[in-house]
């Protein structure tokens, strides 16, 4: 029986390898479990952990008796193995990996998996011969098979986190002592910022840090690399990462101005995230032409670029995620009552209704994609939790002008998803009134130069996304300098160069008739 089991899942295992190597269009299942791949994969590895101690003390000469034991743990550790496999052929469907690392990774595995039946076969032979003791053919496919598992462990770890994953951090005398270098090495000492190469010491290892774990040369997620500079300037499946010039046409800046847990977000939740200053640094690079080398003294750079870029190369780049909690300014719905009221609305389908913190009663509202699609209708049916909501998502919905009207209630919103929908400038006028809004997405909708007008009106707003809208630039400039007006950023650069003008004129002449100081 056991042979016949090992025979079936060696067929399934290799024709799964087989005819999944590049297939195009799979069913929308198998991505959906093989991302359960990575939760799984530790079982057989812990299953195979236990049994190799377990089979030690049942062949040990003085040793427990307990063949029954490695029996069933064997048995499990077959299953889950070949589960686990199964799931990684699935995860593999899209790609996005180096092609050759991927095709070894999912060929061991699947052998790796095939063994572990072909143990339970060898084990039952070598146990018609001897109830216990140790075993040549078996105890050496098991030390075997654990080698491989070693190396597609090694293998898999590679294609999730990148070459180097687990020295990249060891001490360099140790690096030294074993060969091991860095891709890009680093220069020795401090450096001066004048002095610094702006793809080299600053672009690069902001990438480093926070890209090339998913775009390198192991793992190439929509066929974006960013570990070199010819490369990242290819761009990926879109062709427009970077567009040197035009930072906010450019999909890398898009993508890291994405809330934290939206699943279009770069780098996703979870992963390194670069802190404010390196995304102004990124979109500085980009806006003066995305160059691959110079020296930063040689180069035009604002101050607040240059304090980040110093910030930067002495290491004070912290990343991490923040859970924020808004600050509520305009009165809200206590928890218990506004729970009461999410519980009716989130019985409609094309609505989902997440709390932003435990501490705070806001919440997010995101419009579902699919056949449910967000709409008029169900924006309106937000009403009685209008004052809570600090956070509307409804991109690529079907809200209209009208439907925006409800919106002007909702007086705490701060970010606001409109992208892809039918809006027009008309219905902007709806949000003349939201003090508090300091995000809006408006990226492949309808509005034009007069919809400007409206947004400069709204104090908060801080980041606007107008991508593929009838926005002309010069438009968007003048939106850009009436803002920082209101703010009062000339005034402030005024009393700056005033200082300059006292500092300048209090300096004091020290003459010893050797040298001269000030």
């Amino acid at each position: 029986m056991a042979i016949i089991v090992a025979l079936i899942v060696t067929v399934v295992m290799l024709c799964l390898a087989m005819f999944t190597d590049g297939i195009e269009n799979a069913p929308v299942w198998t991505l959906f479990l093989g991302h359960f791949h990575p939760a799984l994969l530790h079982l057989p590895i812990g299953f195979y952990a236990v049994l190799a101690v377990l089979e030690y003390l049942d062949s040990s000469k003085n040793g427990l008796r307990i063949g029954k034991a490695c029996e069933i743990v064997l048995n499990y550790t077959a299953i889950t193995a070949a589960v686990a496999a199964i799931l990684g052929i699935f995860l593999a469907i899209p790609g996005g990996y180096n092609e050759t690392l991927l095709d070894r990774h999912r060929w061991l595995g699947s052998l790796s998996a095939i063994l572990a039946f072909w143990l339970i076969v060898v084990r039952n032979w070598a146990r018609s011969k001897s109830r216990n003791g140790f075993s040549i053919p078996y105890h050496g496919a098991l030390a075997a098979t654990l080698i491989l598992l070693g190396v597609v462990g090694h293998d898999g770890g590679t294609l999730t986190h990148g070459s180097g994953y687990l020295t990249k951090n060891l001490p360099s005398p140790v690096k030294t002592l074993f060969g091991m270098e860095s891709a890009i090495k680093m220069r020795e000492g401090p450096i001066v910022i004048e002095n610094a190469d702006v793809y080299q010491d600053i672009i690069h290892p902001i990438f480093d840090q926070t890209c090339i774990q998913c775009h390198g040369p192991e793992k190439s997620k929509g066929d974006l690399r960013l570990d070199s500079f010819e490369l990242a300037m290819l761009g990926g499946e879109l062709g427009d990462t970077i567009i040197p010039g035009d930072y906010e046409a450019s999909e890398l800046i898009y993508r890291l101005h994405l809330d934290i847990d939206d699943d279009e977000r770069m780098p996703p939740q979870g992963k390194p995230q670069p802190t404010e200053g390196q995304i102004s640094i990124l979109e500085w690079w980009i806006e003066a032409g995305a160059v691959g080398s110079g020296l930063i003294g040689e180069l035009e750079i604002p101050e607040a670029v240059k304090s980040s870029m110093v910030a930067h190369l002495e290491g004070s780049t912290e990343f991490e995620e923040k859970e924020e909690v808004p600050e509520i300014l305009n009165p809200m719905l206590a928890w218990q009552d506004a729970e009461a009221e999410i519980a009716k609305i989130e019985k409609e389908p094309n609505i989902d209704i997440l709390r932003v913190a435990l501490n705070s009663p806001a919440v997010r509202i995101k419009g579902p994609f699919g056949n449910n699609k967000f709409n008029d209708e169900a924006i309106a049916k937000l009403e009685p939790i209008a004052s809570n909501i600090v956070e509307l998502e409804i991109g690529f919905s079907d809200v209209t002008d009208e439907g925006l009207a409800a919106v002007a209630n909702m007086s705490n919103l701060e970010k606001l998803y409109l992208q892809k929908t039918s809006i027009t400038d008309e219905g902007l006028a709806h949000l003349e009134g939201l003090t508090q809004l300091r995000y809006l997405n408006l990226y492949g909708t309808q509005v034009t130069d007069d919809a400007l007008e409206t947004l400069v009106t709204l104090p908060s707003l801080k980041s606007l996304f107008v991508w593929e809208t009838e926005i002309s630039k010069s438009a968007a400039k003048d939106f850009q300098e009436q803002k920082l007006e209101s703010i009062g950023v000339k005034r402030w650069e005024d009393e700056i160069e005033a200082l300059k003008d006292k500092i300048s004129e209090a300096k004091i002449l020290v003459d010893t008739g050797i040298e001269t100081e000030s």
